[in-house]
């Protein structure tokens, strides 16, 4: 029988980067979430508000469980068998099917390159005046120096995030508290109701912006690596299965109550205030004072730059899964960020590019989601943290549901 990976989570964490002591698989976990309140978020979230309302909270909220879902099977796959999901998906999938789902997994990750450029760009400009191509070529820039850094083993990745992390949840919550909130509609506002063509397709960003496709490659990559070579105990590693999950909810509760603040202080918004980070702002300023206007700027900063950190290591586990050799990290990072530049450089509206870019990762979702059910429901692979029939039949309800949305997107659009 194959030896399974030994996982011993009251050990410090020793991450993708620096060393924190932390249960293991506590930050992973939060590292991930940075996924889930990156610059995308802001977008498709505060346009979901400022259009309509409290509406799409119920949107949110399923986004947020499903992400739960997903991401403890992401989190397990690297756990249990100590290699990436692109790692398994090369192996399983040879020739053009390896080809096919490296190409939407490098879209991803350029897609998520888009929405932490031009979310730190906005930031800057709001912040600093600094013209929008300056300040995505100053985001990049930051980006390259911390490659550079790591290269020089001199980085503290997750310290960085983690601090970044704190920076916004800290800044939405305060947001939420100067928001004049209905609270009833709010409450009324978790059961599900029906789309027209403009709130699906915000609907659909959501998801995308929600349950990120990145982020079950970089969580699966960052839980491998807790393998001394030793075997574990049938108890154990159940015990070591419900730590994850209890990590995954933590982080993804902390990433939906951010989420949801977002549209929640855009709905609280005067209804002439537009639908755009930038017009969110000047709304803020006017109503309720610069320093919650900084506030959200500074949050949108952070955002940036930690989803940038977290996007850098994602790209590095995509081209090693699937290209099997290594490529310069900064040679790399120059071929997925130039993309973003160009769009920028055409002029488009950058809040509108942040909406699209969840669109597009929302269409790139079940090329993630299904070979990581198989992995996971594979027994061979995960030995006891194989997946309970249960969990897979979630998984699979929460991968038609996106589809759906995906295709009622497509249908109400023509």
């Amino acid at each position: 029988m194959a030896q399974q990976p030994r996982v011993d989570d009251r050990s410090p964490e020793r991450g993708l980067g620096g060393t924190i002591g932390a249960p293991r698989t506590l930050v992973p976990a939060l590292l991930a979430a940075i996924a889930y309140v990156d610059p995308g978020n802001f977008g498709v979230n505060i346009t979901s508000g400022a259009e309509h309302g409290y509406t799409l909270v119920w949107v949110v909220v399923f986004a947020s469980c499903s992400a739960m879902v997903i991401q403890y099977l992401a989190a397990k796959l690297g756990m249990a068998s100590g290699k990436s999901l692109a790692e398994h998906s090369s192996e399983r999938f040879p020739g053009v099917g390896r080809l096919l789902l490296w190409a939407q997994a490098e879209l991803v990750v350029i897609m998520t390159d888009l929405a932490e450029v031009v979310g730190g760009a906005i930031a800057l400009k709001l912040l600093f005046g600094m013209p929008l191509m300056a300040g995505a070529v100053c985001v990049a820039l930051f980006s390259l120096v911390v490659l550079a850094l790591k290269v020089r083993g001199r980085s503290h990745f997750d310290s960085v995030v983690l601090v970044l992390l704190v920076v916004i949840i800290g800044s939405l919550l305060w947001q939420v508290l100067v928001a004049d909130v209905d609270r009833v509609a709010l409450l009324r506002s978790v059961v599900p109701g029906p789309l027209d063509s403009s709130a699906a397709l915000l609907a659909v960003g959501i998801v995308g912006a929600t349950v990120m496709p990145h982020a079950l490659h970089f969580h699966s990559a960052a839980s491998r690596g807790h393998d001394d070579g030793s075997e574990a105990s049938h108890a154990e590693r159940l015990r070591s299965g419900r730590r994850t999950v209890r990590s995954v909810v933590i982080a993804m509760t902390i990433a939906g109550a951010a989420n949801i603040s977002l549209v929640v202080f855009a709905a609280a918004l005067p209804s002439t205030a537009g639908a755009s980070i930038e017009t969110a702002y000047a709304a803020l300023s006017a109503n309720a004072g610069q320093v919650a206007a900084t506030m959200l700027a500074v949050a949108l900063l952070a955002s940036g730059l930690a989803s940038t950190l977290v996007g850098v290591q994602t790209g590095d586990v995509v081209m090693q899964g699937f290209g099997r050799r290594p490529i310069a990290p900064l040679l790399r990072r120059m071929l997925a960020v130039v993309p973003t530049l160009v769009i920028l450089g055409l002029g488009v509206e950058p809040t509108n590019a942040l909406v699209w870019s969840q669109v597009v990762l929302s269409f790139a979702l079940p090329g993630t989601l299904v070979p990581l059910l198989l992995f996971t429901r594979d027994r061979r692979i995960m030995g006891v943290l194989v997946n309970h029939r249960l969990t897979t039949a979630v998984a699979v309800v929460i991968t038609a549901v996106i589809v759906g949305l995906c295709a009622y997107l497509v249908a109400t659009a023509f």
